[in-house]
């Protein structure tokens, strides 16, 4: 027995569909991180799988948890592979190709040639009681979950500062500040470099030491090139939105109504005090 009206050849595990028992699942949860100094936003994906067959196909490798992410505004199409073992994965948002709207899927999908697969979950009503899968390849479905919509702000945040400010290793005794280009080089010295590198557990810290003087240079420099011959610079406008979402303008800083100093520490949000609390709870963890 065969249902007429179902979009695969095969039953296929999903939510509201009858190929499966009821006792049979297949979905996935997101959550949101928002973006931080350091790290892009991510959407947090956990694959949930209540099928003992399926389970155990996953388990012998041959399938695998997939997330198929779109964004029709950009005709961005990828497919992206879970980790074999692992039910979660961690998609980072990519402003130049996610925007607006995100249409996320999650998939089981066959992993190598599966032949003569049975499963005892299948519908009996709708496919016998000894139903046997067609020959199944790589890539087609074995369970699909619904299709998710993620909202994504169409501008960048300027706190995820790895979009406009790079730190690098670089010859000279003191930290340098280089503007000249769509993103602002920070160059350490090297021994400096290589404390960056290993205490970049402690983002805040580093914020306070490394981002906040450089933003602070980068600033005044604003000041002292007049705007209009930087403004079509990328780390220009992601500073200017950000200053413009602070309920300010680019004009405030130019007439000295604010200073750079007080600017960078706005823009950063503050990151003394959460200096101060990661340092904190750095000394009480070591009592």
């Amino acid at each position: 027995m065969r249902i007429v009206n179902s979009i695969y050849p095969y039953p296929v595990l999903s939510i509201d569909d009858e190929d499966y028992v009821n006792t049979s699942i297949f979905d996935v949860e997101f959550t949101s991180s928002p973006a931080t100094t350091f790290k892009k936003a991510e959407i947090h994906c956990n694959f949930i799988l209540h099928d003992g067959d399926l389970e155990k196909l996953v388990k012998q490798g041959k399938a695998g948890f997939y997330l198929h992410v779109e964004n029709p505004r950009t005709a961005f199409r990828k497919l992206y592979a879970v980790e074999k073992g692992k039910n979660t994965f961690d998609l980072e948002i990519d402003t130049d190709y996610m925007r607006q709207k995100v249409e996320i899927t999650g998939l089981l999908l066959a992993k190598e040639e599966i032949d003569g697969y049975m499963s005892k979950s299948v519908n009996s009503e709708l496919y016998g009681s000894d139903y046997i899968f067609p020959t199944l390849n790589i890539g087609d479905p074995l369970a699909v979950a619904f299709t998710t919509n993620i909202n994504i702000e169409d501008s960048d945040s300027f706190k995820s500062v790895t979009s406009i400010m790079k730190v690098a290793k670089s010859n000279t005794d003191y930290m340098i500040v280089n503007p000249d280009g769509e993103i602002v080089y920070i160059n350490l010295p090297e021994k400096q470099y290589q404390q960056y590198v290993k205490y970049q557990s402690m983002q805040e810290v580093i914020l306070t030491m490394v981002i906040l003087p450089a933003l602070t240079q980068l600033l005044n420099y604003i000041v002292i090139n007049n705007s209009s011959d930087i403004d079509g610079q990328k780390w220009y406008m992601v500073i200017e939105r950000k200053i413009k979402s602070l309920d300010m303008d680019i004009s405030d800083l130019m007439r000295q109504d604010i200073s750079a100093l007080e600017l960078a520490q706005r823009i950063l949000d503050n990151p003394l005090e959460r200096s101060f609390e990661e340092i904190r709870g750095v000394i009480e963890s070591e009592d």
